[in-house]
């Protein structure tokens, strides 16, 4: 269903229903639904079937324009509330959103079927048209003409992801229209048209896709270093390029060879991705350096840029992954893998202990492990054999009194910071002993997933399910700034620029 208001006097509502397909007009305030005009209540059944999805006055409140699952559009006389026009099949299927424009002169409309379009208001004629579905489409394939539509390989129905779910204007005058996959589609409205509204749409070349996440992030890693590029993956298995000089997204990464028919951009088929690494030097030609993501299908997927070129199964679960120079370490739940150059290099090592967190030092030599017990597990690292890749030389027992969540070497790698579901430490990692013990920096008040040293080594942030960021200085240990409330449900990601 929908509602609007009418803004100018004398006041109007509007409702749509859900499965009625009736809109129903009331006067007021107090607001009273309008009964006993006749000419009211044939307006009322305009639409023939289901649901109206749109109402929408326009900002003069002249006209009242309706859409809904029979694919029709509805203008009625915003005072009035009599129907002045109904133009039908506008769309192949439901009509979910429409918009006016800053004059009210034009209305913006989109639908299921991939599509949006532009009508003159006075008239109900339809101006110009947007074939999102294909815009996207194009885009998904590098923006490259393939010859084949987005419905090519799907029987002719539009993908899921690529139906358009809701319509604006921006600043007035410019058309954008946002899909079930939560892209956004800035739409060009061609010069030859001259409507007077339309000059800053008229300077757009092509269409513009702006994406980001709809669900929770569940990940984060910067790339290439000097690049500024970030990446982020969330609980759908979607994963996001980042400019983070500008904020704006690059794009997201889509699957090379894998055909995503819905659009959806899921590159772990929709499992939740539970760790991102970056790894710098892994022998590839152009020097950019590979992107891991570990996701809950049981598959660590390797991504160059936004193009996913590689996977690999994994014997378990997921839950997290650490990254030195050249040498890549998963965490799952039966154990450790040990990956190199996009292979995996090692069986599995399983512990006598549930590992809960991991962290490998730059020169690939040492793993500190975090387990469940409190302990932090220091192995070194032989890469050469398969079968004992890790050698357990030193163990920091009862280093917290919870179970490991978050570990993180410092830049110069001379200090070790380790988290658990309070206390946030630091040991030396020249002889292992405390710098900050457990129950100094205990303020957080849920589980520390994200921790993050500054370029300098001085602060030490921390991130907890608590929704809080601290910044320590293990320098002047008394001194702490606090965040409150820095991401709603949770920190699952720091890093300093």
């Amino acid at each position: 269903g929908s509602c609007d208001v009418r803004r100018a006097r004398p006041m109007r509502v509007a409702t749509g229903g859900m499965e009625d397909a009736m809109v129903m007009f009331h006067k007021g305030p107090p607001f009273q639904r309008v009964v006993g005009e006749e000419e009211v209540s044939e307006s009322e059944r305009c639409h023939e079937r289901g649901a109206v999805h749109g109402l929408r006055y326009n900002n003069e409140g002249s006209r009242l324009a309706s859409v809904g699952t029979d694919g029709s559009v509805c203008f009625y006389d915003g005072k009035g509330m009599v129907l002045e026009r109904r133009v039908e099949k506008v769309h192949r299927s439901s009509v979910f959103g429409c918009a006016w424009n800053e004059g009210g002169t034009h209305l913006l409309t989109c639908g299921a079927d991939g599509f949006a379009r532009l009508l003159e208001g006075s008239s109900g004629d339809v101006v110009y048209e947007w074939n999102v579905a294909e815009i996207q489409w194009q885009e998904r394939n590098g923006g490259s003409d393939t010859g084949e539509d987005s419905s090519s390989n799907n029987n002719d129905k539009v993908p899921m992801g690529a139906m358009q779910l809701g319509c604006a204007f921006v600043k007035g005058e410019i058309p954008i229209s946002i899909g079930f996959n939560g892209q956004i589609t800035v739409l060009p409205i061609p010069t030859s048209l001259d409507l007077p509204f339309a000059s800053n749409a008229s300077k757009l070349e092509k269409p513009l896709i702006i994406t980001g996440h709809q669900a929770p992030i569940s990940a984060m890693t910067f790339g290439a270093p000097g690049t500024n590029t970030i990446y982020t993956a969330d609980t759908d298995g979607v994963i996001v390029q980042w400019n983070g000089n500008t904020g704006n997204p690059n794009g997201r990464v889509f699957v090379i060879d894998e055909v995503d028919t819905d659009i959806l951009g899921k590159v772990h088929g929709g499992a939740t991705i539970s760790s991102l690494a970056f790894c710098q030097n892994d022998e590839n030609e152009d020097g950019k350096g590979t992107l891991f993501s570990a996701g809950w299908d049981d598959h660590l997927r390797i991504t160059r840029g936004t193009h996913c070129i590689d996977k690999l199964p994994l014997e378990a679960q997921p839950n997290a992954l650490s990254t030195g120079t050249a040498l890549t370490v998963v965490m799952t739940v039966e154990g450790l893998l040990l990956v190199q150059h996009r292979k995996i290099i090692s069986q599995l090592f399983r512990l006598p202990y549930r590992a809960t967190a991991i962290c490998l030092s730059r020169d690939d030599a040492t793993l500190y492990i975090g387990g469940d017990d409190g302990n932090i597990y220091v192995y070194s690292v032989h890469s050469s054999d398969a079968v004992n890749p890790l050698v357990e030389t030193h163990v920091l027992r009862q280093s917290h009194g919870q179970p490991v969540q978050s570990l993180r070497l410092s830049n110069d790698g001379t200090k070790l910071a380790s988290s658990d579901v309070r206390d946030v430490c630091i040991h030396s990692t020249d002889d292992y002993s405390p710098i900050v013990s457990k129950g100094r920096w205990c303020f957080h008040t849920q589980s520390i997933r994200s921790l993050a040293w500054s370029p300098d080594d001085t602060i030490l942030a921390s991130g907890g399910n608590d929704d809080d960021i601290f910044l320590w200085s293990w320098e002047k240990k008394m001194t702490r700034i606090q965040y409150r409330f820095a991401h709603r449900g949770g920190v699952t990601g720091l890093e300093f620029v």
